[in-house]
């Protein structure tokens, strides 16, 4: 029995955009870019599968639900990547640059962060930080803290 993996989809929002009904299904690996000025926001559902994020310009993105793998191809400018409702295994900042901000939901396994410039990676809890990198006035910062149960 042969067994091929599905391709990658790609969606891609070039320009002045504005979409709050972006579905990312459980169809294999998914990889999103948006350049220019753009307001993104949907919902994520691969907990089999990579998604992947390349954004420049000037905007927002936000995504609930869950998946696999999160990678952040890269990140440039103004953008804020708000992926706090998001719940992943493990996460990949491959580049963050400019006065970008990141916001992680639950997770697992933080492999990679390299930041430069103003960049700002946000985590909720107590993820395994892997390895990073920081260049100029970048920041790692716990946003969120688990809450502990009070004993009787």
């Amino acid at each position: 029995m042969i067994r091929t993996t599905p391709s990658s989809r790609n969606i891609e929002f070039i320009g002045e955009h504005k979409n709050d009904s972006i579905v990312i299904g459980n169809y294999g690996d998914a990889r999103l870019t948006a350049k220019g000025n753009f307001t993104l926001s949907g919902i994520i559902f691969c907990r089999r599968s990579t998604v992947e994020f390349n954004l420049a310009g000037a905007g927002r993105a936000s995504f609930t639900g869950a998946c696999k793998t999160l990678l952040v191809q890269g990140i440039d400018g103004n953008c804020t990547l708000d992926l706090s409702a998001l719940t992943c295994e493990v996460v990949r900042v491959e580049s963050g640059r400019g006065n970008s901000v990141i916001i992680l939901g639950k997770t697992k396994r933080i492999e990679l962060l390299n930041l430069d410039n103003e960049a700002i990676v946000k985590y909720e809890g107590k993820p395994l930080l892997v390895n990073y990198t920081l260049g100029g006035n970048s920041k790692i910062e716990c946003w969120k803290t688990p809450a502990i149960a009070a004993s009787a």
